[in-house]
Formats: structure tokens, C-alpha cells, sequence
């Protein structure tokens, strides 16, 4: 009978280390290099963020035929700016991902104002306020995973 209960005893310590180990949450501590591209991150998403506001506004204000050049700038390197924060740590590939689909909407927005000018600015501004959504779910990914690795 003592058998018996040492066998339920080791075997349900057994199946309760076997569930931890293949149910836990990956680890969650970022390592000063991904607390680095938070930085690089949060700073790239701030700037681009600003950039996209001031090009809405414009459009809803604009009496020209298309977005001016000023505003134009600062988005036209969306891309090629995020690709310069670097590759995030894995727990953060969402956010990337996110940052990505609003630079692809920047862009359309920008091939729209391109080629088609004033008549497509409703259209433009469409996008550009895509894309501002995607930067707020990129700052909201982020903000979970972070407080997450707190938890």
C-alpha cells in the first residue's frame, strides 16, 4: 500500500514538472540588446506617428492639388527607416509586424497622392489614418508584452 502511494506521488510530480515545462510562457526579460530596440523602437513610431498626424491635418486643410513635399518627406522612408531599428527580440515580432502593415499603407497613400492628386485625397487620407492605426496597435503590442514580462 506504501508502494502505491509512493508511485501516485512521484507520478503526479512527474506529470505536474512535464505540464510546467511545456505549458510556460516564454520568457519575458529582455536582455539590454531588446531593451535597446524598445528604445530605437518607441522612438522610430513616435516620429513616424507625428509625421502621419501632420500629413492628415494637411489634407483636411489643404486648398492644393496634392500632399507638399515637407509632409511627403518624412513619410516616404517609412520602410527604410523601420528596417534601421533592427530585428526585434522574438517576443516582439508582433509589434514589427504591425509597424510594417502601416508602412505599406503609408506608401499606398503616397503612390494614391502621387497619381492622382486632389481627386484622390480622401482616399489618401484614408490610408494615412490606416496607417496611423496600425503605429497605435504596434504601441499597444508593445505596451502588453511589456507588462507582461513584469507579471
Amino acid at each position: 500500500m506504501k508502494a502505491i502511494g509512493i508511485f501516485v506521488l512521484v507520478l503526479l510530480t512527474a506529470i505536474g514538472v512535464a505540464m510546467y515545462v511545456t505549458t510556460r510562457p516564454p520568457d519575458r526579460n529582455l536582455d539590454a540588446q531588446g531593451r535597446a530596440w524598445v528604445a530605437g523602437f518607441t522612438t522610430w513610431r513616435a516620429g513616424m506617428a507625428r509625421a502621419v498626424d501632420r500629413a492628415e491635418v494637411e489634407i483636411g486643410v489643404t486648398q492644393g492639388e496634392q500632399l507638399s513635399p515637407r509632409h511627403i518627406a518624412p513619410l516616404r522612408d517609412c520602410a527604410a527607416s523601420l528596417a534601421q531599428v533592427g530585428a526585434p527580440p522574438s517576443l516582439l515580432e508582433q509589434v514589427m509586424t504591425d509597424a510594417g502593415t502601416a508602412c505599406g499603407e503609408v506608401e499606398y497613400a503616397l503612390s494614391l497622392n502621387a497619381r492622382y492628386g486632389r481627386p484622390a485625397l480622401a482616399s489618401t487620407k484614408q490610408h494615412l489614418h490606416r496607417a496611423g492605426r496600425w503605429l497605435e496597435a504596434a504601441e499597444l503590442s508593445l505596451q502588453r508584452q511589456l507588462d507582461t514580462s513584469k507579471s
